[in-house]
């Protein structure tokens, strides 16, 4: 989960936050359809524990496997969803990111910490070009406000992740004031 600073990377995000935005104002949200959320996850993939790197998962599942399990974060125990997420880090996030209690530092600080046990998400249009895809993700916090992540993806080509979406970084936006009633 590591943070573009550079101008013209935030310029593109935010272009793209704001057309999803755009796209969710006229899409209107039932919010009492998210919470099948991890438990649908883990019925089609398993128990938790199962829940790793898989050639099978495109990449939006990806992205709501983590997204799902940061929303219960604490599900068998401290911090099992973050775990969760970082098994999907790519080997090169991981570099950045890691080592695991590194990770988990890092996301409980406060770029991070919304999506640690939010009460629902809405997930915006899968753009997948070749081997990278990018997702959007707008979060309902525990305060009920909505925070923006954008989840940039590859397609991993050497052992063991062959043939795996995995996350190589995740850039938080903010939900402008027009679109917290979405």
């Amino acid at each position: 989960m590591k943070c573009c600073s550079r101008p013209l990377a935030r310029i593109v995000v935010i272009a793209f936050a704001g057309t999803v935005l755009l796209w969710w104002v006229l899409n209107p949200l039932d919010w009492s359809r998210l919470s099948a959320g991890l438990q649908a996850a883990g019925e089609a993939t398993g128990a938790r524990s199962e829940l790793r790197p898989r050639p099978a998962y495109p990449p939006d599942k990806v992205v709501r496997i983590q997204i799902e399990a940061l929303g219960d974060n604490d599900r068998p125990h401290p911090d099992a969803g973050i775990e969760i997420t970082f098994r999907f880090a790519s080997p090169a996030n991981k570099k950045v990111t890691g080592p695991l209690p590194r990770f988990i530092e890092m996301v409980h600080n406060p770029a991070y910490r919304p999506m640690l046990n939010h009460r629902g998400a809405r997930y915006g249009k899968l753009e997948r070009e070749g081997s990278q895809a990018s997702q959007a993700v707008i979060l309902k916090t525990g305060d009920g406000s909505r925070v923006g992540y954008l989840f940039q993806l590859s397609r991993q080509s050497e052992a063991p992740y062959k043939d795996c979406w995995m996350t190589d970084s995740v850039m938080r936006f903010e939900v402008l004031e027009d679109y917290r009633q979405v």
